[in-house]
């Protein structure tokens, strides 16, 4: 799995929409979708910050899975 794949199953595993969690990164919506579909890659100080929100490693978000 890559990074977007993975941001948009630890979303929808938690119950929030991009809205929800654009708030919890004081990012827009536009930044989520954004990464949700490959098209950007979020800063590092916002991927940590997705490390937090999630509870999952910066190394899990980052690395390609199969």
């Amino acid at each position: 799995m890559t990074f977007s794949e993975k941001l948009l199953t630890l979303r929808k595993a938690n119950d929030l929409t991009q809205e929800q969690l654009a708030e919890k990164l004081d990012v827009s919506r536009q930044s989520i979708s954004k990464w949700e579909s490959g098209q950007a890659t979020p800063e590092l100080e916002k991927i940590v910050a997705l490390s937090a929100v999630f509870n999952v490693t910066t190394d899990y978000l980052l690395k390609a899975s199969e």
